[in-house]
């Protein structure tokens, strides 16, 4: 007689496979900011790294900072692999996730980029 089993897979998505693969299933073209962003967002606040993008990298070297430093670089990645390659070259040399989320922000929100507005 067979069972009736049911797995939970829940724990594979936040555990398994490769962390640096996570972010949006949209990739940053230069004229989606908006979406992709958002979609992002999402993501990196559902796996609780966040503080990456909103904070500052900590003064103090120790403690927190191996924790930050961690996650930064896996911030990092998800915002590398979730851009076009020509983008990619732009913020490919900055040290933290938020300096990059700046830079694209300010680069391709509709927000703040005034001559995406003027368009």
């Amino acid at each position: 007689m067979a069972e009736n089993h049911k797995t939970d897979f829940s724990h594979v998505i936040k555990s398994g496979g490769n962390p640096f693969f996570y972010g949006s299933t949209i990739k940053l073209d230069g004229s989606n900011y908006e979406i992709w962003s958002r979609v992002f967002m999402m993501s990196v606040i559902g796996h609780r790294k966040e503080h990456v993008i909103e904070e500052d990298e900590p003064v103090e070297k120790s403690g927190k900072y191996v924790s930050w430093k961690e996650d930064n670089n896996i911030v990092m990645s998800w915002i590398m692999n979730n851009v076009q390659s020509q983008i990619t070259s732009t913020i490919a040399f900055y040290t933290s996730a938020k300096h990059m989320w700046d830079f694209l922000k300010q680069t391709y929100s509709n927000d703040k980029n005034v001559s995406k507005i003027l368009q």
